[in-house]
Formats: C-alpha cells, structure tokens, sequence
C-alpha cells in the first residue's frame, strides 16, 4: 500500500472515529482540502465519503447537545 493510499485509509478511519459533529466538520474540511490538493478522482474519494456519510448519519440518529 502506497503512502498515498494510507492516507486515504487513515482519512477513513479518522471519519468513522468521530464522536461530535465538530470532530466531523473539521475531518471533512481536513478530507476535501487533502483531496482537492490532490486531484483526487470520485472514485477515489468514494470510501472516505461513505465514512463521512455514515459517521454523519450516526451523529444524527444520536440527537443529543454534547455532540457539537
């Protein structure tokens, strides 16, 4: 695996491990600015998007005011 394909995975990683909407926010910005600099293709970005998505769609579910 590729330093570049590592992180990637860690950007997916660090996704799925965020436990506030703020956490997620700043992964996400972290994630696109790493991904725009890059030049990466959708499909290149798809599993870190679907980790955002499900981290986001979990963060949702679990409505509570300590999450931001």
């Amino acid at each position: 695996m590729s330093a570049y394909e590592q992180d990637i995975k860690r950007y997916e990683t660090k996704m799925r491990a965020c436990a506030t909407m703020t956490e997620l926010l700043v992964a996400m910005s972290s994630w696109q600015s790493f991904a725009d600099s890059h030049g990466l293709s959708e499909e290149e970005k798809a599993t870190v998007d679907k980790a955002y998505m499900e981290a986001e769609a979990k963060l949702i579910t679990q409505v509570k005011p300590t999450l931001w």
